[in-house]
């Protein structure tokens, strides 16, 4: 259990009246939540929802189970660079074929091309590593505004003004334009603001750390298949065993 799950329960009592307030009676005009509703398309509460539930351990396993699978790679690759005990014609496109899959699997060295299956392994497992920081650093973010949020006066006006049980009124004692609803709707929209700015940053944080990675975790290209001489083309077909 991290900060955000701590407030979580809170903050989710407090954002369900503040998206009853933006239901029934909206934002002042011109109020900074206008835009930030049309961008993030989701009121508070659903959003802060979806984030909460996404989790970093799972991802940062994932890549940690991933990176012990290169060693397999790599002596697979030990494994064909191995010295050939026999010659000819097949052994040369024997030798030809291993070199190829040598080069598809680690790029041919003892380390791993990106380009190479090793290397877009490499990435996934890099990839899933860096979206787990982004997914606690946004935690952490995102739970630092909302404990801001609960303890503010904007709570205070919106929890005091408030009904946000479904099928009631959002205002039974003031009415949609009284001077409860007024304030209470400046209130919830300041709260709304704070809580969608930190979303939207989250959100444009994660699409940046998705376009740098994009490039290395493209698929490998294909390769093209080894040209094998059949053995009546300019060879006799002899195969040459050493012992």
């Amino acid at each position: 259990m991290d900060v955000l799950d701590r407030v979580a329960g809170p903050a989710r009592e407090l954002l369900a009246r503040v998206d009853a307030l933006l239901v029934g009676n909206g934002a002042p005009p011109g109020h900074p939540v206008w835009p930030l509703l049309r961008q993030v398309r989701a009121l508070p509460g659903d959003a802060v929802a979806a984030f909460v539930a996404v989790r970093p351990e799972p991802l940062a396993a994932a890549g940690a189970t991933i990176r012990p699978q290169l060693d397999g790679y790599v002596e697979a690759v030990d494994v064909l660079s191995g010295r050939l005990d026999w010659s000819g014609p097949a052994a040369q496109a024997y030798d030809a074929a291993r070199r190829t899959l040598a080069t598809r699997l680690t790029g041919g060295g003892g380390g791993a091309d990106p380009d190479s299956l090793a290397g877009r392994l490499a990435a996934t497992a890099g990839y899933a590593e860096a979206v787990a920081d982004w997914a606690a650093l946004s935690r952490a973010g995102l739970a630092a505004v909302l404990a801001e949020a609960l303890g503010s006066a904007e709570a205070v006006a919106v929890r005091t003004a408030v009904d946000a049980e479904p099928g009631w009124s959002a205002f039974p004692q003031f009415g949609p334009s009284g001077p409860g609803a007024v304030g209470a709707a400046g209130a919830a929209a300041t709260i709304a603001a704070a809580v969608l700015t930190t979303i939207l940053e989250i959100t444009e944080r994660g699409e940046d750390l998705q376009e740098r990675w994009r490039p290395r975790l493209a698929p490998v290209g294909g390769h093209r298949p080894v040209d094998v001489a059949s053995p009546g083309a300019g060879t006799d077909g002899t195969i040459r065993l050493r012992y």
